[in-house]
């Protein structure tokens, strides 16, 4: 049995989820064949540009755009039943793991933050993910290779093996047409922010503000201390900011310095997402929301006093 890292390359933050398994590598998987990561991108120069590496040897998949279905039918002829398929954190690693086990016949599970391989071999593979709002940690048994497996988001990051990949193989995906997968399409330019995740000061905004046109006020404190600001999911739902601008296990799961809070709740979903936050400013009227007793400040205030104290100590300093 071999473990393999197949990772999308098609993302500004590659190198992030690279750090990421090579993190989970470094914790879980010493005892394991080592494999090699498969690269799903643009162009072999791709490869050739990422920081680092994951394994000895990379398999690299080319093809214009990201299209699941062409990355499937060449993963589907590559994959060995017997082995472990490591897939990202991102949005297509979930899609990807679940689709390529279902295709082969074999076991698959989404945001894994644990592994158990006994002796190295396929026997006992037992995989963990948080559970219950983030309150427990279920371990599942897999019973059938392949095994497929998509990284939970925020795990802890380190440097993969300086150098350049070296790519034993090109896939070039083009014979499969994209197109016959494809009914309409369209693009529309987003503008590329700082990644909340990266943030060093974060501001998150919950249903307890009151309203959407409230929001700006937390985005002009945030440009001036130079932060970012979050929404819960109620905020999120209610189209206050778009979704990539979520907290919690299903959207960002940040780190940063400082995080300041207001009107949100701090339901055990939405808290994961800002936990390993040095310091958590608590800005609620309800003194007994449970984001009230994770916080290191806690402010039972509306949040627009806070904010207009706050601009009267920045403008003196």
């Amino acid at each position: 049995m071999r473990y393999h890292f197949v990772l999308n390359g098609y993302l500004q933050n590659c190198q992030k989820l690279m750090q990421e398994m090579k993190s989970f590598k470094e914790t879980y998987l010493s005892a394991v064949e080592e494999g090699v990561t498969y690269l799903y991108c643009q162009s072999e120069e791709t490869a050739r540009q990422l920081n680092g590496r994951l394994t000895e040897n990379a398999r690299v998949l080319i093809a214009k755009e990201y299209v699941p279905e062409v990355v499937l039918k060449v993963l589907e002829e590559l994959a060995n039943p017997e082995d472990l398929y490591i897939f990202g954190s991102d949005y297509a690693g979930e899609e990807l793991a679940v689709r390529l086990g279902a295709r082969l016949g074999g076991s698959s599970l989404t945001s894994v933050s644990s592994i158990q391989i006994k002796n190295g071999t396929k026997a006992g593979i037992k995989a963990g993910k948080m559970v219950y709002s983030n309150h427990m940690e279920a371990i599942f048994r897999m019973k059938k290779g392949p095994y497929c497996i998509s990284l939970a988001k925020g795990l802890t990051k380190a440097e993969p093996y300086p150098g350049q990949m070296y790519i034993a193989e090109v896939h070039n995906c083009y014979e499969y047409d994209a197109a016959s997968y494809i009914i309409e399409r369209s693009f529309e330019p987003v503008e590329q922010e700082e990644s909340l995740e990266e943030a060093k000061v974060l501001i998150v905004a919950g249903r307890g503000i009151g309203k959407k046109e409230h929001i700006a006020l937390l985005q002009e404190l945030a440009e001036r201390i130079g932060g970012q600001v979050g929404v819960s999911r109620p905020a999120a739902m209610n189209a206050w900011l778009p979704m990539n601008h979520l907290i919690g296990v299903s959207g960002a799961m940040t780190n940063p310095s400082v995080c300041i809070t207001a009107g949100i709740s701090g339901a055990a979903a939405f808290y994961a997402g800002i936990e390993k936050s040095k310091f958590i400013v608590a800005v609620n009227t309800d003194e007994h929301a449970p984001i009230m007793k994770n916080a290191d400040v806690v402010i039972v205030e509306d949040f627009r006093p806070f904010i207009e104290a706050l601009d009267k100590i920045l403008e003196k300093s």
